[in-house]
């Protein structure tokens, strides 16, 4: 298995015993799936697209210098690609995406899951003991939906090429309550920003005021818009929800219609990911040989961000005058930020550090909280 690409979350033991509880999480986004995974004596966090596309038996596949990181996993009789390297399997119109409601207990879903175990066998964990899973806010408002994951993934779950995992306890959880568990380790970041906003709010003297406080936490996803209010501690479950299509998605879309727009020519979901690379990068997208300054289309990328935040501060029913502070999580923060802090200018708005992973980093830790106790 390739290196982890982030840093170690923490060292777990000088050496890690047999009787060591094995804690591990994911969090199945609709952009990325995001995982923890074995990293020597401690825990890293890896992610890779959430892509499955049907598996190439053909030779075809096995030309090249190298072999890509991907694995073939079993679903429902099939076999799915999945991994870091499978945007290299896309063809065509064959995006290898499910961005539905039901996204959950989909075959794409599924495929990512066990992609995910996969790398986790392959760092070396044939068990894991307590497995912590995320959903987007309204899907775990449904217990049904929670239920689900949790009798699907106990036992012993094929992984693909004969190998397989035992998983003794599936845990869910809401994903935007990983950020906020993940919190405590960024008081002085937190603090700074509290600080430059000049509020009521005074900056924290330690993590355990964060339960004295109404926290807003806001997961800007790939498909959806996630907010969680989470006050004393626990969920005000009327006062958080999603907004679906309100995520990257939506805003690769609008550019991409623009783009098509602009040179006179369809454009397909294969140039989605290249869009997306570019406007993360910003940097021009090549297509056809041609580069084109995607810098011209910012009013387009604002008015759907705003549109979103919208949608979400209806949906709090006017609980955004208790907010004490907001937090983002997530892969593209930035303006999300910028358009909460100038709509709520006494409100701190934290964008918690490395926000792609912060809510599997906050699973983790869950997760080892549940297994010590």
């Amino acid at each position: 298995m390739p290196t982890p690409n982030t840093s170690k979350l923490r060292e777990v033991s000088a050496k890690q015993s047999a009787a060591t509880p094995v804690v591990r999480a994911i969090d199945v986004g609709f952009g990325l799936v995001k995982l923890s995974v074995r990293d020597g004596d401690g825990v890293a966090i890896i992610s890779f697209p959430s892509m499955a596309i049907p598996a190439d038996a053909s030779a075809v596949r096995t030309l090249g210098t190298r072999r890509r990181d991907t694995f073939d996993v079993p679903v429902n009789g099939a076999l799915y690609e999945v991994g870091r390297d499978v945007g290299l399997a896309q063809a065509g119109g064959s995006f290898g995406r499910d961005v539905t409601d039901e996204f959950y207990r989909g075959t794409i879903y599924e495929a990512l899951t066990k992609g995910a175990l996969r790398y986790m066998v392959e760092a070396g964990d044939t068990r894991v003991d307590v497995l912590v899973l995320g959903l987007p806010v309204n899907q775990y408002n449904d217990a049904k939906r929670r239920d689900y994951l949790r009798a699907h993934y106990e036992g012993e779950i094929d992984v693909g090429d004969g190998k397989i995992v035992s998983v003794a306890k599936v845990v869910v959880q809401a994903q935007p309550m990983g950020g906020y568990a993940a919190l405590d380790d960024h008081l002085a970041e937190l603090n700074a920003v509290i600080a430059k906003t000049g509020g009521a709010l005074q900056p924290l003297a330690s993590g355990d005021v964060l339960d004295d406080l109404s926290v807003l936490m806001v997961d800007a996803g790939e498909h959806t818009l996630d907010w969680l209010l989470i006050q004393q501690g626990s969920i005000n479950p009327r006062a958080s929800g999603a907004a679906s299509d309100a995520g990257r998605h939506r805003v690769v879309r609008a550019v991409q219609e623009s783009l098509a727009a602009e040179i006179g020519r369809p454009l397909g979901p294969a140039v989605m990911p290249r869009i997306n690379d570019a406007l993360r990068k910003q940097a021009p997208v090549k297509l056809a040989g041609v580069a084109h300054d995607l810098d011209r289309y910012e009013p387009v990328i604002m008015s759907v961000i705003e549109d979103s935040i919208n949608r979400m501060v209806d949906g709090l029913r006017d609980a955004h005058e208790i907010i004490d502070l907001m937090v983002i999580v997530g892969g593209h923060p930035e303006r999300y930020r910028d358009v909460l802090a100038k709509r709520f200018p006494a409100i701190p708005v934290f964008v918690m550090p490395e926000s792609m992973a912060a809510n599997v980093r906050g699973f983790q830790m869950i997760g080892e909280a549940i297994a010590e106790g």
